[in-house]
């Protein structure tokens, strides 16, 4: 099956999102671990095998369109030092994939790939979700401060 170009190179960008965020997401769960704060490790462990496993939904769609994978470094991943500089680190990652996400839903749409575009709405639920999850954590930490939200971070 042969893919329109566009659609193929917004699965590629977008997976450039996915490959970026796990090992950013893996990084700040090691971290998180290595702190002691055992709770936001696992949720970042998590993270960053759900975009394992989106990545390897792109790359067999992209395949499957008769593209070839070609992701590209998005950014060079580094720790942040703080657990909020971490939260707002993946809220930049992951607002900037949605917004890449609703374009090549659009791209879909106009080459009436509805397949391709499913796939991609999916993914865009995730990442609401996932930015979402980022906003709140964020707000608790405003709200209780970052000592008493660390300490729930424990267990």
């Amino acid at each position: 099956m042969k893919g329109d170009p566009k659609v193929v190179a917004g699965l590629n960008e977008y997976l450039s999102f996915e490959l970026t965020g796990h090992r950013q997401y893996l990084l700040h769960a090691g971290m998180c671990r290595h702190w002691g704060w055992q709770r936001l490790a696992g949720i970042q462990d998590a993270y960053s095998a759900e975009e394992t496993q989106h990545a390897a939904r792109i790359i067999t769609r992209i395949l499957m369109l008769g593209g070839s994978p070609a992701p590209r470094e998005l950014r060079t991943i580094a720790g942040a030092p703080t657990v909020p500089e971490q939260l707002a680190l993946d809220r930049e990652l992951v607002a900037a994939a949605i917004v890449h996400l609703r374009a090549a839903v659009a791209d879909c749409e106009q080459a009436r790939d509805y397949a391709s575009r499913a796939l991609l709405r999916e993914m865009v639920d995730d990442e609401e979700r996932h930015l979402h999850w980022l906003d709140t954590e964020t707000a608790l930490i405003g709200k209780v401060g970052l000592p008493n939200y660390l300490q729930a971070q424990l267990g």
